[in-house]
């Protein structure tokens, strides 16, 4: 009796699992492996760049009075976990995508860069699971408010940065043409 007709023979092979059986993955905060979205990559990517401004400020204001080298290398360590952890959302951006990290070697190459980075921003990932890894869970609403806020904060910054710099600039024109 062949295993072909017979239904009740093992089957012989490994990809019986079906699509619909495996589980989404939590997206991890500090991780290099598995998959990240495009609306998670930029609710962190923005979120974590508000709070490290805020931790690199603070550090410089306590150090520096004590000694300005001090003040330095609170920064310059803030600013290496600040790049660390920029990298690693970019690697699993990557792997939602289904490529490599090493992709992120193209961010060193004018308008490749760019490119690249409308790729990460706009494309949307593979869907199911890849080598990388399962899919990530349905966004929360958490992550819905932080992005909403992070875009708004960033309006609100190049708004205040205009309030300031308008008024700056038609003064220095006056002072020019005197």
């Amino acid at each position: 009796m062949s295993t072909v007709a017979n239904p009740y023979a093992s089957p012989e092979t490994a990809d019986l699992v079906q699509e619909k059986d495996i589980q989404p993955a939590e997206p991890k905060i500090f991780s290099f492996s598995g998959r990240l979205g495009r609306l998670r990559l930029v609710t962190y990517l923005l979120v974590s760049s508000f709070i490290f401004m805020v931790a690199c400020s603070l550090a410089v204001a306590v150090f520096t009075p004590v000694s300005a080298w001090l003040g330095a290398l609170a920064y310059v360590v803030l600013l290496l976990v600040s790049m660390v952890y920029g990298f690693s959302l970019y690697v699993r951006r990557l792997h939602d995508l289904g490529h490599s990290g090493i992709w992120l070697l193209l961010f060193v190459l004018p308008l490749v860069n760019l490119g690249l980075l409308i790729y990460l921003l706009f494309f949307p990932g593979k869907e199911g699971t890849n080598e990388y890894g399962p899919r990530t869970i349905p966004n929360s609403s958490g992550v819905i408010v932080g992005f909403i806020l992070s875009i708004f904060f960033g309006i609100a910054s190049i708004g205040i940065i205009a309030a300031i710099a308008i008024p700056a600039y038609q003064n220095y024109v006056e002072r020019a043409q005197m």
